[in-house]
């Protein structure tokens, strides 16, 4: 798979990250953004970013681990060796295959930028999508400074792509945790 070069248009979005290897046969744990697990059953194919490049991996065998990770058995990976090289790899999918994901809310990266309002005020930009914690969070510019504010769906309120704006249901006193 080191030779593979990839000239396909694709869209790529960032799904996850390559956690740990999974036994001695290649099986890989990945720890996926908190997505709709249901979206991703049909895929067949995915991508992992190798020195810049996004190179395709065939799915052979996918499993749910727990709440935010799956278990993988990728067709080109079939040793330990072999998994070393791709741990803490980000995963990608083309997004034009899971676009249902992006009607239903759950394409988090997408919202980078957006405005957040809490009630009818505006309290701030999304300035990044965490995933390395075991919640991923908004970080919220607000005040000077950056608020997280875990992502979920009964956390959201409305999501107005046409005008890059959030409404979150913001628990009180969230905001003021330093």
């Amino acid at each position: 798979w080191r030779r593979q070069v990839v000239l396909m248009n694709v869209n790529h979005a960032k799904i996850g990250t390559v956690v740990s290897k999974h036994g001695y046969k290649g099986d890989i744990k990945i720890n996926i953004s908190p997505f709709n697990l249901n979206n991703f059953l049909d895929l067949t194919t995915l991508f992992i970013e190798l020195d810049g490049s996004f190179i395709p991996f065939s799915i052979n065998e996918m499993r749910s681990f727990s709440k935010n990770v799956l278990i993988l058995k990728l067709k080109e990976i079939n040793s330990e060796k072999e998994v070393d090289e791709i741990i803490h790899k980000n995963i990608y999918v083309d997004s034009t295959k899971i676009e249902s994901i992006k009607d239903s809310g759950f394409f988090y990266n997408d919202l980078l930028n957006f405005n957040v309002f809490k009630d009818s005020q505006k309290i701030g930009t999304i300035e990044n999508i965490n995933t390395e914690l075991p919640q991923a969070v908004f970080e919220i510019k607000y005040d000077s400074r950056l608020v997280l504010i875990p992502i979920h769906k009964d956390l959201i309120k409305e999501i107005d792509k046409e005008n890059n704006i959030i409404h979150l249901d913001i628990p009180d006193g969230l905001l003021e945790i330093i």
